[in-house]
């Protein structure tokens, strides 16, 4: 497997970078510990939104896939607001993260009792996987950004292959703007896609686009102009007042759902055609 410094300068992790292989695998903010700390960021509580947006949308019985699971912070909001699901499977390249995933399968037990069946396979998820079966649902969450674009490319083609028909991709990632070679938004990324490239390879791997939802702004004024635009001044009117008065790690996490076109990072609801 290639060093990080056997590729093209876009795909170059920082100095200081957990990597495995051409991988970054620093983790998503892990918003249960921040809160506990008394620390609210908007990134995240936009980790704590995505994850709840797909716990509410998981139907009794269906069999969860989690793509790059880290750490398993999606299963708390799992186990509380979707209990019924029938199975959840996690895939991550790094052992440590699954080790903490287990620590919270354990404590999640201690907490509920019974779960969902869980399994947990270490595995590379830009290489070939290893026997699945067909998922309802599959998470992709801020872990796209973390490979170079084409074995990133490769793993969502794998995800689709995944999914049962009608099945959805709940995929996260940052949004870039222009043709690369592109300089990275976030340093510990090793490649930053555009809703152009997410759109086509999602495409030729067989998915529909359903739904793009914002989950981090721009700037203020930014988003009051794309606002305004989709709804009229009234809108960029209420979103200032809102400003004046709702702490901004809040109502970043809330604004950003209604300014696709310009937030930093989107959530890409697919489906696989039935």
């Amino acid at each position: 497997m290639s060093t990080s410094t056997d590729l093209p300068e876009q795909f170059r992790t920082r100095p200081g970078t957990p990597m495995i292989g051409p991988y970054s695998t620093n983790q998503m903010d892990d918003f249960y510990t921040a809160l506990h700390r008394g620390e609210a960021k908007a990134s995240g509580l936009m980790n704590l939104m995505q994850h709840l947006i797909v716990a509410e949308r998981c139907a009794p019985g269906a069999k969860v896939l989690d793509v790059c699971c880290g750490r398993g912070l999606a299963l708390p909001l799992l186990a509380r607001y979707t209990p019924e699901i029938g199975q959840y499977v996690g895939l991550d390249i790094s052992s440590d993260n699954l080790n903490q995933a287990r620590e919270r399968i354990a404590f999640l037990r201690e907490t509920y009792g019974e779960l969902f069946p869980i399994e947990l396979v270490e595995c590379d998820v830009a290489q070939p996987w290893p026997q699945l079966p067909a998922f309802d649902v599959a998470l992709y969450t801020s872990a796209l950004e973390h490979l170079p674009f084409e074995l990133g490319a490769r793993s969502l083609r794998s995800t689709a292959q995944a999914l049962a028909p009608g099945g959805r991709l709940f995929l996260s990632t940052p949004q870039v703007f222009g043709p690369p070679p592109r300089p990275l938004q976030y340093r510990v990324h090793v490649y930053e896609w555009s809703r152009e490239e997410v759109g086509q390879v999602v495409g030729e791997a067989g998915l529909v686009v359903e739904d793009v939802m914002g989950l981090l702004p721009p700037e203020p004024k930014v988003v009051a102009d794309e606002l305004t635009e989709r709804y009229g001044p009234g809108a960029a009117d209420w979103y200032r007042d809102l400003a004046a008065r709702v702490p901004g790690a809040l109502l970043d996490t809330v604004s950003a759902v209604s300014v696709p076109q310009t937030a930093t990072e989107l959530l890409y609801v697919c489906r696989r055609p039935a």
